[in-house]
């Protein structure tokens, strides 16, 4: 069947704020058909999510919706329904998964009362549960959400989502804060339970590679409107919008290693401002004097195919023959890596063990080896990407070098120090050449500081620079390296987007003149334009200050553009290391396979490969190799004797298939 469970006519939800009526969703028309899915993206602010909330119809109190609007679910208008009618709706025909699962779960009830409150019995929830592949229903359902991991709060969600088998399922974002590989048993869940169901759904996400995955169709969305509607495969190799040509350009895939990506330039509009032109003409390569004064129409090209712009609207006379090609405003610029002349840091045999206490004495009972014996060298302007599961240690290892964490044993070397020896006082003293940039550019700056003050603390704390004037030039130096005016220095970060608040965290980091610097997942929250321009921001700031780098990431697209080298950690080791062409290109270890092909990508069509089983708990983990419950290729030798890290060629990997013999199988 493909009749269509939703139609959405001409939807406009304005928001009163004090600077005026906030355009979030402008007069935007989607339909989804029964078994499809409609995948909608477009950058931070462009609407996606209140046009969610909009067909759930929990918009806030100064949220207006145009009476002209229409939203027809199987032939119902939901603007038309009592509050109490859309209740039973809610509970019956539609059903949302919500970003983070943490926020959407209550932390107070435990995983079986929260479905129980969906309306169905404990059989029918110990099924549901059964059927989005949770592990040991029963155990589980008397759990509490904290001792869940984020891919099974996922499932739980997604179990609640599907309680009353909805004809329509919402799902805004739900796999932007996990791993590839539990997001590749999400995406694959979601397909499954659609083919069994028949449900409509309707896919939010920034990421183009996870909406090639799973949507059948693509709704483009910036500025309040739907700029493009294709089918994916048509939008995929010929996309219309210059806005949606500029979007793929920007995946790091489309571009080669060292170079810098092809990123939008500029952001999106504010949705205050009255319009004249096309929304997007300030940032658009193919812009002509029509674009400034009148705004294009959405221009209907076929049954599935529609387009708001001036060059595909018939009834426009076009300057030139064709539509200018989708180039960078600057020629790529290739990044010169020194050769590694001396290690920055050096790490030998670090452990970061925490106890397992119970009991009211606190008893020790065991030990969490969250890094578990890793050496390495970091050399000078070079980058070295951590990749790896949620829960492998690599965010440990990060606040372990920087003595965040002390480590258990091990040492920690930079410039001939040991920082693990070293004192709160001295490490005080030596704080300034390495800093770390944390994941969420949201929560890392103070909301009552302005600009300047967060680039001060650092500085005064630390006492680099003493004199006024000499303070303020390099605030004024610091904005102008990440592209930042110096105007901005005294505005709050609520008044920045997301890739402008991890501009200013940038910034801070380099305020105090760092030698290296660990970057944690630093824009896995952001949008691929945000993205790319944060990426060329730190290969350029690596160029221009022989700054290195330790990359944590499980966006194996951004490791392959900005690494010289990749770390693949599980359960606290490093199974695999070398180059990121040997690593990624021809992986040797079974979890490292596994990783590459659960990678979505825009490029990809086929479906993403599976990995069995879950990531063991790292308080109990099994014996012999860690990986060997997951493993395909697992031997009985596996089961009882854990592997050394060996060297093969230019790599080293730890895995009884190979041996430093015969380096293969």
């Amino acid at each position: 069947m493909t009749d269509t469970v939703l139609a959405i006519q001409d939807l406009k939800v304005w928001l009163q704020s004090e600077a005026g009526y906030v355009k979030a969703v402008d007069t935007v028309s989607l339909q989804v058909q029964r078994g499809k899915t409609l995948g909608l993206v477009g950058e931070s602010g462009c609407g996606k999510s209140m046009l969610a909330l909009s067909l759930l119809r929990l918009l806030p109190l100064n949220a207006k919706v145009d009476v002209r609007t229409k939203v027809l679910l199987e032939g119902q208008d939901l603007y038309q329904l009592s509050e109490k009618q859309m209740q039973v709706l809610r509970s019956q025909k539609i059903a949302m998964i919500f970003q983070d699962p943490m926020l959407a779960l209550n932390p107070v009830m435990t995983i079986g009362q929260q479905i129980l409150e969906t309306g169905v019995t404990q059989k029918k929830g110990l099924a549901l549960l059964d059927e989005v592949r949770v592990p040991d229903p029963k155990r589980l359902w008397g759990a509490y959400p904290h001792q869940l991991s984020g891919g099974m709060k996922q499932r739980i969600l997604i179990a609640m989502a599907i309680a009353k088998e909805p004809v329509l399922l919402i799902a805004d974002e739900p796999t932007t804060a996990l791993d590839v590989t539990i997001q590749a048993q999400v995406l694959h869940l979601l397909k499954n339970l659609q083919a069994k169901y028949g449900m409509a759904m309707i896919f939010i996400s920034h990421n183009l590679g996870v909406i090639r995955q799973i949507a059948h169709d693509v709704a483009i969305m910036y500025a309040g409107h739907v700029v493009e509607q294709q089918a994916m495969e048509h939008f995929i190799n010929h996309p219309l919008h210059p806005y949606c040509q500029q979007l793929i350009e920007a995946v790091p895939e489309k571009t080669a290693r060292y170079q810098t990506l092809q990123g939008i330039p500029g952001q999106v509009p504010s949705l205050t401002q009255k319009w004249m032109g096309c929304r997007y003409h300030n940032r658009c390569h193919a812009k002509w004097s029509l674009c400034e004064r009148v705004s294009p129409n959405l221009v209907t090209l076929s049954d599935d195919s529609s387009v708001r712009c001036h060059w595909h609207d018939p009834q426009q006379v076009k300057p030139y023959p064709q539509m200018p090609e989708c180039v960078s405003s600057e020629q790529p610029k290739a990044y010169e890596h020194l050769a590694n002349v001396e290690p920055v840091l050096s790490v030998k045999s670090l452990q970061v063990h925490f106890p397992i206490q119970k009991g009211f004495l606190k008893r020790t009972v065991g030990q969490v080896k969250a890094v578990d014996n890793i050496s390495f060298d970091l050399y000078r302007d070079e980058t070295i990407a951590i990749v790896g599961e949620s829960g492998c240690g690599k965010t440990t290892l990060g606040k372990a070098l920087l003595q965040l964490i002390r480590p258990t044993s091990g040492e920690v070397n930079y410039l001939g120090h040991n920082l693990c020896t070293m004192s709160a006082g001295q490490l005080r003293k030596g704080r300034s050449h390495f800093q770390f940039i944390f994941q969420d550019p949201y929560a890392s700056l103070d909301p009552r500081m302005r600009v300047e003050e967060s680039l001060l603390e650092g500085m005064q704390a630390l006492r680099v620079g003493t004199d006024k004037e000499e303070l303020k030039d390099r605030l004024r130096l610091l904005m102008q390296q990440v592209g930042l005016s110096e105007e901005w220095l005294s505005r709050y970060p609520h008044e920045f987007s997301g890739g402008q608040r991890q501009r200013i965290c940038i910034a801070r980091a380099l305020a105090v003149g760092p030698k290296w610097l660990i970057c944690d997942e630093p824009t896995s929250a952001l949008d691929v334009s945000v993205q790319a321009q944060i990426l060329n921001l730190l290969q350029q700031l690596q160029d221009d200050y022989n700054l290195s780098y330790l990359f944590i990431t499980h966006d194996l697209g951004v490791v392959r553009h900005m690494a010289d080298r990749v770390m693949v950690m599980y359960l606290g080791k490093i199974v695999e290391q070398g180059s990121v062409t040997d690593i990624l290109d021809t992986p040797k270890h079974p979890y490292t396979q596994t990783l590459i092909a659960a990678i979505p990508s825009i490029f990809r069509s086929e479906s993403l490969a599976l990995p069995t089983g879950e990531t063991p708990s790292p308080a109990n983990p099994p014996s012999g190799c860690a990986y060997h419950l997951r493993c395909p290729n697992a031997m009985p030798i596996c089961q009882q004797q854990a592997p050394i890290l060996i060297t093969l060629q230019k790599r080293q990997v730890a895995c009884h298939l190979f041996t430093e013999a015969n380096g293969s199988n």
